[in-house]
């Protein structure tokens, strides 16, 4: 029962071999070259159309998968960023902690 199996396998891998072979022989058969020895070009019927892409933020390069927050990051032209800082004191393990905080807008 296992020499029959063995026998069957090496058969079908020979068979697949022999395909295999022809396949890439009949594939130089039927390549047509030119006079000049090249293989010709396939002609374009019609010019491939043209997308332009356009981000949606100017400044930012990358893509994120997180949702902004507000509709546009920037602003526009003519707009000026304000920004208020000052010291808030925060508590801590080790004790309160005076840190900065900073809020910032924009302005036109």
């Amino acid at each position: 029962m296992a020499r029959k199996t063995r026998r069957m396998s090496g058969l079908i891998m020979l068979a697949l071999g022999v395909a295999a072979l022809a396949l890439a022989g009949l594939d130089d058969a039927l390549a047509q070259r030119g006079p000049d020895g090249a293989y010709p070009r396939a002609r374009r019927l019609h010019a491939r159309p043209q997308i332009r892409v356009v981000p949606t933020y100017p400044y930012r390069r990358f893509s994120t998968t997180y949702p902004v927050p507000y509709e546009y990051e920037y602003p526009g032209p003519g707009a000026v960023r304000q920004c208020h800082s000052w010291l808030a004191p925060e508590d801590r393990a080790s004790g309160p902690v005076i840190v900065p905080r900073m809020r910032c807008w924009w302005e036109r």
